[in-house]
């Protein structure tokens, strides 16, 4: 299907700065749905008489509502552009039964916020290509909906460990530590909110970590008017394929909650913890398929790809940008010269050996040529506490048992 305004019959699209469909040729926002009447399966392959009707090709290709193109759909595509007139289509059919979205998070950073923002993080770098932000290349980003798994989970988390407390003290000239040893036992219920996992095989899955996170109350029940004018696929994996990630993320922040809870015990703070034995027992999960919004930036630099992500939600940037090795090289040869120049006219000046200059500039040409000086891919910036909230967690138990102490000495030097 694709959306046409009311006043003009232009190719309508959702307009994030404004939070709804507008016509990009009359700025209306009144629009009307035009359906390709399609009702075909994913799998099946219209007739030489039905096809047409469908808006399928018999070989399944899509057929353009607009200009009649025929159309290679990829194998999960379910909104994109038309290659020859540019319509924003949806393909309703793919959007029907297991593959309808419960609900999605709408786009609130539009295309040229987009770009502006990629330009102001890369802009700056002194190393980049020049064209890695030009306007010819920013033409290739695309908004996505990515299709993502959001698991709804309780369990119990299990933390056993050995929590260590030490006292360091002096008497002649001899330095004692006495380390004391506790049994240090955490059971804590817990309910994960929406931990996401997404479900395109085109994103890698560390990009949804570092993209995180996506404030899922801001979303709304899916409607197919926000993928107009953006790119979207079918989940191309199911839940119980993508449950062992959505495991790992609770292991990983069930027993972070457990450390933070294990660092103060009934004896007072430990130095450190030792022995950590942690498992989970789940009880109850639940997930729910939703769309998340992700630009994607694809730049090629000497047959390299380097792609960009940005939460198209919180505006979070994540991607590493290539380096320019003759700007480096240059820059470095530079810095080299003019240490050089500079060393051999103090070195005539006050006599001392021009081999100490040279010397210099070789060294620091070579750790500036090596240095790596383009930015991290991005940080995670979720904890646990981003998914569980202080409601939704419950120490069940809290036991801090005594051991024993050990006690160390140390000699120290005489003159002390």
């Amino acid at each position: 299907m694709i959306y046409k305004c009311k006043n003009c019959g232009g190719d309508m699209v959702f307009e994030p700065s404004i939070g709804k469909m507008k016509c990009p040729f009359c700025d209306s926002t009144e629009c009307e749905e035009v359906s390709t009447g399609s009702e075909i399966q994913d799998g099946d392959v219209a007739t030489e008489e039905t096809a047409q009707e469908l808006g399928f090709t018999q070989a399944g290709n899509l057929l353009c509502p607009n200009c009649g193109c025929e159309i290679e759909l990829g194998k999960f595509t379910t909104a994109m552009r038309c290659p020859a007139c540019d319509s924003n289509i949806i393909v309703d059919s793919r959007m029907k039964g297991e593959y309808r979205p419960e609900f999605m998070t709408p786009f609130k950073i539009d295309e040229k916020k987009a770009k502006d923002m990629i330009k102001q993080k890369f802009a700056s770098m002194r190393f980049a290509p020049r064209d890695l932000v030009s306007e010819a290349r920013l033409k290739k980003i695309q908004g996505w909906y990515m299709p993502t798994w959001f698991y709804d989970v309780e369990a119990t988390l299990n933390y056993y460990a050995t929590g260590i407390q030490e006292k360091k003290y002096t008497k002649g000239n001899v330095e004692y530590t006495d380390i004391d040893s506790y049994n240090v036992e955490r059971v804590i219920d817990a309910r994960f909110s929406k931990l996401p996992v997404d479900a395109a095989d085109d994103l890698p899955d560390q990009m949804m970590d570092l993209l995180a996170p996506f404030d899922t109350k801001e979303a709304v029940a899916y409607d197919s008017r926000f993928m107009s004018g953006f790119y979207s696929e079918q989940y191309n994996q199911n839940a119980i394929q993508l449950r062992p990630r959505a495991d790992a993320q609770v292991e990983q922040f069930g027993k972070s909650m457990c450390r933070d809870s294990a660092k103060q015990g009934s004896h007072g703070r430990y130095d450190r913890s030792e022995n950590e034995n942690f498992n989970v027992q789940y009880h109850n999960v639940i997930p729910h398929y939703g769309l998340m919004p992700v630009w994607k930036y694809d730049y090629n630099y000497k047959g390299q790809p380097y792609p960009f992500y940005i939460n198209g939600q919180t505006g979070k940037i994540v991607g590493n940008a290539p380096v320019d090795s003759g700007r480096v090289a240059a820059f470095a040869g530079g810095v080299a010269a003019a240490i050089l120049v500079i060393g051999l006219i103090l070195s005539y000046i006050m006599s001392f050996s021009a081999f100490v200059p040279v010397a210099a500039a070789v060294i620091v040409g070579l750790i500036l040529l090596l240095t790596n000086l383009h930015p991290a891919a991005g940080k995670v910036t979720v904890d646990s506490r981003t998914y569980v909230s202080d409601g939704d967690k419950m120490i069940r138990v809290s036991n801090d048992n005594y051991v024993g102490r050990q006690t160390k000495t140390r000699q120290l030097n005489s003159g002390k």
